[in-house]
């Protein structure tokens, strides 16, 4: 941001500044953050240290840039700030007030009451409730700004991060681009085919995260659920064979004498989303959440500790369920997926189970963006140089691409997977018309709808998938349309396998419809509820949002095969329960603030848009009787 007395008539990029403001902690040790900075300027941190704990983890070239330039250090935890307040990880406004009551660039009273303004003009639609958490949540940031003396600092800290991977992908490329000196590159230096390697998201260790979770083996009942909820593949269970382990505290593996069992967090992978934690069905969790700071460096050791064991892979428990699917490959991970994201795991379960001989085409949007932004990519192969094959199509002919793929393998390697991957905004709308040919088709390909009922990647407008009443991009007032029925449509071709699944509502029949439909010889499409950030709900409570969509009658599980022609809904709905699950997200509940009565009038409506859907189904099983 430049500003000035006079009129700035052009834009461009800063090479010197008054004042630089670092929103995330861990960047000070990845980039060479205070380049630039001028005399006497300010400098604002957001992290969770205090002032005298931060001479103990600052890099001791950031320490001494800012005594060399005689600047102003500020620390803030707005991180502790937005958990007190219940805003997840949106510090924005945290920083936004911070910064201008550090920098002195207007008066400070001014520009509280137009941050004021702006949070009530802004987040008004989201309703009250919203409006006063970010207002409290500026009032506690003034109090709780921290001037640290920077005369005082001697850091016995790290200096600047440092990796010593032997790759000559990320020594040519990739190391460049993470200091942010990809420009410097040279075209030469590219693949000509526009290959990246698999598996290069590993080299990231983004190291982000303000809590990790801390692994109880006395608590944990081995179900692995945890396991296939983590949105980002950051833990992982180690199955050694071992009577005792002194180095990392095991568990004794259920099922398996003389065997011991781990789950391990890669630290540096984490996100802190908490999803794992959450959904551990453990009277006395087994992952508990910790500040990052209190658990990091012990959790890095006992991270490498693990990663040089040979952790055992087959074992005597079925993978119809999480209990024996945990100890499988993933070949998806450390994505840069949200923190909570609903999308992921469906990939994660996918490539569990069929990893080794995927062939992936994946429609533009989120799912292509996590799944596939230079140079990381989060798609592994295993030891013996297996995994899934990756490439990214348009929004409007993925389906094709796919088919493309599908009979390419005809004359190749027919024994491939094939998978046609997308979000409702493709599935739904922009890609339907290929995708409506691929169903009705006969090439063995599986489509996966990762279903979060919004354009998510660019801002959560409104699609097709949008049910009547959401209060979404470009449907301010309410989406005054009914969600349009996907997968009752599919059933109705009688040519492709078909399901509807909700992981945490369901995990076993999850499983068992991505091993039918794989198993189909022929076109299916797996429609895959996923909670977004756009739908306004605690993100680390995501495997527990797609149940209680479930359990209010919002979303159904549902499967059907051509070849037995019977539609099986593998679920039950309460309506009573359905105005509650939409009062708890804000892209129902705000509107209701705003419209009132006519809002009311909407939200019933799609309540009767659920029901609709379900006698669709239940028409459909009296049919197949």
């Amino acid at each position: 941001i430049r500003i000035s007395q006079n009129e700035i008539k052009s834009s461009y990029l800063l090479n010197s500044a008054d004042i630089i403001s670092i929103n995330n902690f861990s960047f000070v040790h990845r980039y060479n953050c205070l380049k630039g900075i001028k005399k006497n300027g300010v400098v604002l941190l957001n992290t969770i240290f205090s002032g005298k704990e931060l001479d103990k983890v600052l890099p001791t070239s950031f320490a001494m840039l800012l005594k060399e330039n005689q600047c102003k250090l500020y620390a803030i935890n707005a991180q502790k700030i937005a958990n007190e307040y219940n805003l997840g990880n949106k510090i924005n406004i945290i920083m936004q007030t911070a910064l201008f009551k550090v920098s002195n660039i207007i008066d400070f009273d001014i520009a509280y009451k137009e941050i004021q303004k702006y949070v009530e003009l802004t987040y008004g639609k989201k309703g009250k409730s919203v409006v006063n958490k970010n207002l409290k949540a500026m009032a506690k940031t003034v109090e709780n700004i921290e001037e640290v003396n920077v005369k005082a600092l001697s850091p016995s800290g790290s200096d600047m991060n440092t990796k010593n991977i032997d790759d000559k992908f990320y020594q040519s490329i990739m190391k460049k681009i993470e200091r942010l000196q990809g420009d410097e590159i040279p075209v030469s230096k590219f693949d000509k085919r526009g290959i990246v390697p698999q598996g290069t998201a590993d080299f990231e260790k983004r190291g982000f995260a303000s809590h990790l979770p801390k692994y109880i083996p006395m608590n944990c009942i081995q179900c692995g659920q945890c396991i296939l909820s983590c949105p980002h593949n950051a833990i992982k269970v180690v199955l050694v064979k071992a009577e005792t382990m002194e180095e990392v505290e095991f568990a004794k593996a259920f099922g398996m004498n003389g065997y011991l069992y781990r789950v391990q967090v890669s630290p540096e992978d984490c996100t802190g989303c908490g999803v794992c934690a959450n959904v551990c069905p453990s009277k006395n969790k087994a992952l508990v959440m910790h500040m990052a700071n209190e658990i990091l460096e012990e959790e890095k050791k006992n991270y490498a500790f693990c990663k040089t064991l040979k952790t055992e892979k087959n074992t005597p428990f079925s993978t119809d369920f999480p209990k024996g699917l945990q100890f499988k490959d993933c070949y998806f991970g450390f994505s840069g997926a949200c923190g909570g994201c609903g999308e992921t795991p469906y990939i994660k379960l996918a490539t569990m189970l069929f990893g080794e001989k995927m062939l992936i085409a994946n429609a533009t949007g989120c799912s292509s963006i996590y799944g596939g932004s230079f140079p990381s990519c989060p798609y592994f192969k295993d030891e013996n140089g297996r995994g899934p094959a990756w490439a990214n199509s348009l929004f409007e002919d993925n389906a094709e691409f796919g088919l493309g793929m599908k009979l390419g393998t005809n004359y190749t390697n027919p024994d491939q997977s094939v998978w046609i991957i997308g979000g409702d905004g493709w599935a739904y709308d922009i890609g339907y018309g290929g995708l409506d040919h691929v169903i009705n088709g006969n090439e063995n390909v599986n489509i996966l709808v990762l279903d979060t009922e919004v354009y998510s990647n660019t801002g959560g407008q409104a699609s097709k998938s949008t049910p009547r009443g959401a209060m979404v991009k470009f449907a301010s007032a309410g989406k005054k349309t009914k969600k349009k029925d996907l997968v009752s449509l599919a059933i109705a071709s009688k040519n492709c396998y078909v399901a509807s699944v909700s992981l945490g509502a369901d995990m076993n029949q999850c499983i068992k419809a991505f091993k039918e439909a794989e198993a189909y010889n022929g076109p299916s499409i797996i429609v895959a509820y996923s909670p977004c950030v756009n739908h306004g709900f605690d993100m680390s409570t995501t495997m527990q949002e797609m149940k209680k969509a479930v359990e209010a009658g919002y979303w159904s599980l549902v499967r059907y095969n051509p070849n037995e022609g019977i539609v099986h809904i593998d679920s039950k709905s309460d309506f009573m329960k359905y105005e509650d699950f939409l009062n708890s997200e804000t892209r129902y509940s705000a509107i209701k603030e705003l419209k009132k009565e006519e809002a009311e009038k909407m939200l019933e409506e799609s309540k009767a848009d659920a029901i609709e859907r379900l006698n669709t189904l239940n028409a459909f099983t009296k049919k197949s009787e």
